[in-house]
């Protein structure tokens, strides 16, 4: 008796491992075959690996001719570490695409640890892991079919903070000031870790910046690094028209949105936006009041409490998660794949709908969850030419409905606050107590 049931245990276990290394196969396939895919389409990567070899060779990597006609926005550190790949296209683009999975399942496990899944059950954990899923299919076909680096961005930013959290302040803070020194974008997340009392983080990634500017002159030479430095600042300077005012079809941000509504632009479709028609100096105040407003509002997450660390990790990936989603609302030349830093608010949301939902019936909270609903459109993959036709979908972009649903999830995230959960699980508990 007790040998046949050892026999079936082992063949059960037997089976769960043939079966698991099957999964584990296919989806080193599908990662390969996808990787291999986009290399031969070829994307935004081998900008990148043109502005490489451009410095290997000694040019301006900031000046014409671009592939495709892209700009290399990054810096020349980049371009530096990129100079052994830059012969290597296919092959560099193939394992920079396989590197990108790794770097968005690893943000998976980093964001899951912010959460406590006690007070879900299975069925509810397997749909916010597969609403996660579905909502960052739409990042995931713009950031690995263009191999970007968004994905990398957002990995070290939260494996940052993981480290900073954790006391490895100098590790977490330089890991952090090498992706700003990479792409600027990620400079917002200094004001978080200054406000919330992390000084050793914010001072190891500010001298991580600057030694990274100077570093390639050890290589190239300090004249020419100066000369590409400079460059580099006439391309990211915020106060550049083209940083200023953006009207064509694909672009997302403040600076994509508010020009077309608040002063007269030409646009790709014969639709009239504006319902103001304010000079250009005017709506550039406008826009600079905007993006002081976006950081004001951290505030609300913040709870004015300076200096003053957080220590409920809920509370924590709340509020970061806001640093980390008004990136691309306050960047200049955002497109699709950089929202993928809205992924992890939305992901705070999700998990709150699922946990209050059997609790909360009021009618606030139902237009909470209506307006959730409504603005996952544009995350989830309907939001695109194929599914919406070329028309519709154009016609989305042009009214930046992408930027206006990404606005909405603000208030959304302040209304439905980790304290306005805790209330609610307090409130029922004691019910149900009673």
């Amino acid at each position: 008796m007790n040998t046949n049931i050892n026999t079936n245990n082992f063949s059960i276990s037997k089976n769960y491992k043939i079966n698991k290394y099957i999964l584990y196969g296919l989806l080193a396939a599908f990662v390969l075959i996808t990787s291999v895919k986009a290399a031969l389409s070829g994307g935004d990567f081998h900008v990148f690996l043109d502005a490489a070899l451009k410095l290997k060779n000694g040019q301006n990597i900031y000046a014409a001719p671009f592939i495709k006609g892209l700009h290399y926005f990054y810096s020349v550190f980049f371009a530096f570490v990129l100079i052994p790949f830059s012969e290597h296209v296919f092959w560099a683009e193939v394992l920079w695409s396989i590197l990108s999975y790794w770097f968005l399942y690893r943000t998976y496990v980093l964001v899951k640890g912010y959460f406590d899944f006690e007070y879900l059950n299975q069925t509810k954990k397997n749909i916010w892991t597969l609403s996660l899923i579905f909502l960052s299919i739409q990042s995931m076909i713009y950031n690995f079919s263009m191999i970007q680096v968004t994905f990398f961005l957002l990995w070290a930013i939260f494996e940052s903070l993981h480290l900073i959290t954790k006391q490895k302040q100098f590790i977490g803070g330089g890991l952090l000031g090498l992706v700003i020194n990479i792409k600027i974008m990620p400079v917002l997340i200094l004001p978080y870790l200054f406000y919330r009392g992390y000084f050793k983080a914010v001072f190891a990634s500010l001298l991580a910046v600057v030694a990274l500017l100077f570093l390639p002159s050890l290589f190239i030479g300090f004249e020419y690094n100066s000369f590409l430095l400079g460059e580099w600042w006439k391309e990211i300077n915020p106060s550049n028209k083209e940083h200023l005012f953006e009207d064509g079809i694909g672009t997302h941000s403040l600076v994509a949105l508010i020009p077309v509504y608040l002063t007269e632009t030409v646009g790709e479709m014969n639709f009239s936006r504006n319902f103001l028609n304010l000079s250009h100096a005017t709506v550039e105040v406008v826009i600079n009041i905007s993006r002081l407003f976006l950081l004001l509002i951290s505030l609300f997450y913040l709870r004015f409490s300076i200096f003053k660390k957080e220590y409920c990790k809920l509370n924590v990936f709340w509020e970061f998660s806001y640093f980390v989603a008004i990136i691309p609302l306050i960047m200049p030349h955002q497109q699709k794949y950089a929202f993928a830093f809205i992924l992890p608010l939305i992901s705070y949301l999700v998990y709150f709908f699922l946990v209050s939902y059997e609790f909360e019936k009021n009618i606030k909270y139902k237009m909470s969850f209506s307006i959730f609903v409504l603005c996952m459109l544009f995350f989830s993959p309907i939001y695109g030419s194929d599914v919406l036709g070329k028309f519709l979908f154009r016609l989305t972009q042009h009214y930046r409905l992408l930027t206006i649903s990404t606005l909405l999830i603000i208030p959304l995230s302040i209304y439905l606050s980790p304290n306005k959960l805790n209330s609610i699980l307090k409130r029922n508990v004691t019910k149900s107590k009673l």
